[in-house]
């Protein structure tokens, strides 16, 4: 564990590095100077606001192991982040399968197995999302300059976005399949694809066949047919709101961009965080926002500026929330340590 630590610091400060590359201070603390404050209690009332939308859906996704409330859930999800922001190795997703066994009385694997959906929900949502932003995207517009909308035409090429999203879209698909062979035919396929895997290391092949089996858990709620639609609600609601925030902060930088600009932000953040980072994904969190706006003409010391507004307002407040809530629900922060 420790060298995927120390991957995580190396990640962060190359991330950093980049972002921080070129820029002149003054340029930067100008741009944060120049930003409307008014816009930022909104953005981060309204990322907060997702939250209780995470806890929403996962009420749904608890429902047939135990019946309990988004009230319930809510302190927990923000614990789960705050454990994320603050300690290593994403311990915010074990945080919260633990809180939750213990408050509700079910058991651990049973929840992770929820937590294991939650993030395929969010991968289909986040994959989706990203290729219906390419068909809103104007690839011959390349007349933006630092306040408006515009494709800035030395960055990321149109060739290269399309393919990536065909090549997200072929994996949309497979995952659907595998989710539907793996919801009807459980036995069957983790048996096939413990086969495939002969070849490899026997812990690797364990690894692989526990993540399986937490997917196969976790689908049990797909059972109901009922909860797929609230699943799936909640699910874009979760991401819409999480965009609708980064457009507040965008325009609080007077940023007239459209608002699929914000979800383009999203997107490459959501796939940014998956890399090894430092606590609180800094580093590759701010690569991101800072990419994404450059793409739409925004000059980089302000899309630096931005990136630090958004991502204080991403962490911050919900850190606080949960250390608030894990004081409150009697847990301490050695005991989450442990987990």
């Amino acid at each position: 564990m420790k060298w995927k630590f120390w991957m995580g610091i190396v990640i962060s400060a190359a991330c950093l590095y980049l972002v921080f590359k070129g820029i002149e201070g003054r340029k930067l603390v100008d741009a944060l100077k120049s930003a409307n404050y008014v816009y930022l209690p909104l953005a981060a009332l309204v990322n907060l606001s997702t939250f209780w939308l995470r806890a929403e859906r996962w009420k749904y996704l608890l429902e047939p192991v135990k019946r309990t409330t988004t009230a319930r859930l809510f302190p927990i999800t923000t614990i789960g982040f705050m454990a994320t922001n603050l300690l290593p190795a994403r311990a915010g997703e074990f945080v919260r399968a633990y809180a939750v066994a213990r408050k509700e009385g079910i058991s651990p694997s049973a929840s992770f197995a929820t937590i294991v959906l939650e993030r395929v929900l969010d991968s289909i949502v986040i994959i989706t999302f990203f290729v219906i932003i390419l068909f809103l995207i104007d690839f011959n517009d390349t007349s933006g300059g630092a306040m408006s909308p515009g494709i800035a035409p030395s960055n990321i090429s149109p060739g290269m976005l399309k393919t990536t999203g065909m090549v997200f879209s072929s994996i949309l698909i497979v995952t659907f399949v595998l989710l539907l062979l793996l919801k009807l035919y459980p036995i069957t396929v983790i048996g096939v694809i413990n086969k495939v895997l002969f070849p490899l290391p026997e812990q690797i092949k364990k690894r692989i066949a526990q993540i399986l089996e937490s997917f196969s858990s976790g689908l049990q709620v797909l059972k109901k047919g009922n909860h797929i639609l609230p699943l799936l609600f909640w699910s874009v609601g979760v991401w819409g709101v999480s965009a609708l925030s980064i457009w507040f902060t965008l325009m609080a930088f007077n940023l007239h961009l459209p608002f699929h600009a914000a979800g383009f932000i999203l997107v490459l953040v959501a796939f940014a965080v998956a890399l090894p980072s430092s606590p609180g994904f800094i580093g590759p969190f701010h690569a991101a926002t800072s990419a994404g706006l450059i793409f739409f003409s925004v000059d980089k010391s302000i899309a630096t500026g931005v990136s630090l507004i958004v991502h204080a307002i991403s962490v911050v407040p919900v850190t606080l929330l949960g250390l608030f809530y894990l004081w409150m629900e009697n847990i301490s922060f050695s005991e989450i340590k442990r987990v």
